[in-house]
């Protein structure tokens, strides 16, 4: 299990901070992706509590900002701790996304 419990990420020109507790409370306000109401578009998700999340909407919450890459907001997830998943069948398991992977 990790240690560490901030990190930072950045959106834009601004950078932000990024906590376990922001995390959870991020989603604590946030429908859970394994609800009624799941996205088909989404692919890479992190678990909180025993809910998974969409990791751009999650850090998007916890942090406030705006255009946060999937690919970094992954990374900073799995660097505090929380299980990062993804969603993927076909090609994608195969190759990749480039745009999540590059």
């Amino acid at each position: 299990m990790s240690t560490v419990t901030e990190t930072t990420i950045t959106a834009g020109d601004l950078t932000y901070r990024l906590t376990t507790d922001s995390d959870r409370a991020a989603a604590a306000g946030l429908s859970p992706a394994d609800s009624a109401d799941p996205h088909p578009n989404r692919s890479w998700y992190a678990l909180i509590g025993t809910h998974l999340y969409y990791v751009v909407d999650l850090v998007e919450t916890a942090t406030g900002a705006t255009g946060v890459n999937v690919k970094a907001a992954r990374l900073r997830l799995a660097e505090l701790g929380f299980p990062v998943f993804a969603l993927a069948w076909n090609k994608l398991l195969t190759q990749g996304h480039p745009g999540h992977t590059g």
